[in-house]
């Protein structure tokens, strides 16, 4: 009888092995595309891509995640924006993920607000907001965080606020970036622009981030779900009277929800009108708060991450 245990104990053993090695090797080689696409996106947007740069070419990353269409230059729309100070919240629901969207009429209420010292440390969504006397915000702009410490500083690209750069000054007109804002008359701004180009569009508020999800009114993830993988997501979009949609997806949280695919973001921002729309920074970054609350439930174990840069609504 002994005997008989310690067998099926060593086969038990050999099994776990054996799943243990080859489920990585049915994952990333085997027939199964949507779990592939899944890890290979969530991995490449991790702190250590290498592991998949070593194992794929460039050529075949792209065939594997499908591609994200590079966006086109922005027709910038006319409208008038609307001095309603109304704040509209709705709950965002699937099987697969929960969240909410915020719409806010008036675009020239957004600006960019920042951590009181982004070089040495960053701060929470929340408290940027009440830092700046805000009534909503959302996590904005990426930033550094090689060691996985947390602390939210080192920003990179741009940072625009009041028409005026607090990241990016000494760089040359040349110097292209992902951006994400709005300039003068209340256009939400996203895609890959020059700093001379954001000059010349007269942005008055921005940051560094990506990628552009809906341009002219056209979707630009045709082919795949945008590489990313699965996980918490913030976007923001503009409808074409100027309204304003912050949208946050809660993710890591099985029986709650798992998270939301690029292409998820950017099929809630069309469906909600949106003729213009950008991916921000996500993960245990993405925050909604409203009114002195957080209204989501970030994926952080420790609560709301520090974070350099928010969107907020004054």
């Amino acid at each position: 009888m002994k005997k008989h245990f310690k067998d099926i104990c060593k086969f038990l053993i050999v099994l776990l092995v054996f799943f243990g090695v080859t489920s990585p090797v049915v994952v990333l080689f085997g027939p199964f595309d949507n779990i592939k696409r899944t890890v290979v996106g969530a991995i490449l947007k991790s702190r250590h891509p290498q592991y998949i740069t070593w194992l794929f070419s460039q050529e075949e990353i792209d065939k594997i995640l499908g591609g994200i269409s590079t966006a086109p230059k922005q027709e910038l729309f006319k409208f008038t924006a609307r001095t309603d100070s109304s704040l509209n919240l709705k709950q965002i629901e699937s099987s697969r993920f929960k969240g909410f969207l915020l719409e806010i009429p008036d675009p020239k209420r957004i600006e960019v607000a920042t951590a009181e010292n982004m070089d040495e440390k960053g701060d929470t969504t929340s408290g940027i907001a009440k830092r700046h006397d805000a009534v909503a915000a959302i996590n904005a702009g990426g930033f550094y965080d090689a060691n996985g410490t947390g602390t939210g500083r080192s920003p990179y690209g741009f940072i625009i606020h009041d028409g005026r750069f607090l990241l990016g000054q000494n760089s040359l007109d040349v110097e292209v970036n992902e951006f994400v804002g709005f300039n003068k008359e209340g256009n939400l701004i996203a895609g890959t622009y020059s700093k001379g180009e954001i000059i010349e569009m007269g942005a008055k508020e921005g940051i560094s981030f990506g990628p552009a999800l809906i341009v002219n009114g056209e979707k630009m993830i045709t082919d795949g779900d945008g590489g990313w993988g699965v996980g918490p997501r913030t976007a923001i979009g503009q409808r074409k009277d100027g309204t304003v949609l912050f949208l946050v997806i809660d993710g890591r949280q099985p029986g709650y929800s798992v998270g939301a695919t690029l292409r998820d973001l950017q099929n809630i921002l069309y469906e909600e009108g949106a003729v213009i729309a950008a991916n921000l920074d996500g993960g245990s970054s993405s925050t909604l708060y409203l009114n002195g609350n957080i209204v989501n439930k970030p994926a952080d174990l420790l609560g709301e991450r520090m974070i350099p840069t928010a969107f907020i609504v004054k």
